[in-house]
């Protein structure tokens, strides 16, 4: 009996796919899930709806940015 099995590479890159959209799910699921996960997402919301925001170009820039405040 083998102990390894031949997976085709187009299969393992969609079966990789699913898995990190699953994981995307389950994060949200768990930030929806906690008081303080609830608390960021309204002041997020109340941050959007006021313009209260900063917007980078690159993620390069995204430590300039938050040395800024």
């Amino acid at each position: 009996m083998t102990e390894a099995i031949s997976i085709p590479r187009p299969l393992l890159k969609e079966l990789y796919e699913y898995f990190s959209k699953i994981e995307e799910i389950l994060a949200t699921l768990e930030e929806l899930m906690n008081k303080e996960g609830l608390e960021r997402i309204e002041k997020s919301l109340e941050e959007y709806k006021k313009k209260d925001y900063v917007v980078v170009k690159s993620p390069e820039h995204i430590r300039e940015a938050l040395m800024k405040d």
